[in-house]
């Protein structure tokens, strides 16, 4: 669940993202093979630029950071969580 705003020049998007992650991560043993998995909750942020081709056409390129917080696995007693950096290009159509 992420919002965006941004400041629009001509044909050109400028914008900022800020919003809620979550995601599941495993913890496993490679001794007994136990494994235990949780859901973490966390953020994600970063910004992009939208150029609009036509008028029913756009491309965009974002830069993502999704942090899942640290949760405390029973398996290890020990807190885990995940970072993650992301670029994502796309294409739009627009009916």
């Amino acid at each position: 669940l992420r919002g965006r705003a941004g400041v629009a020049l001509g044909n050109l998007l400028f914008y900022g993202a800020l919003g809620l992650a979550y995601g599941g991560l495993t913890a496993q043993s490679t001794i007994t093979g136990v494994s235990e998995s949780k859901t973490h909750l966390g953020w994600a942020g970063g910004g992009g630029l939208e150029v609009g081709l036509t008028p029913n056409w756009s491309a965009r390129a974002e830069y993502l950071y999704v942090d899942l917080s640290d949760r405390t696995y029973a398996l290890s007693g020990l807190g885990h969580g995940m970072g993650s950096s992301m670029l994502r290009l796309g294409v739009n159509y627009r009916f």
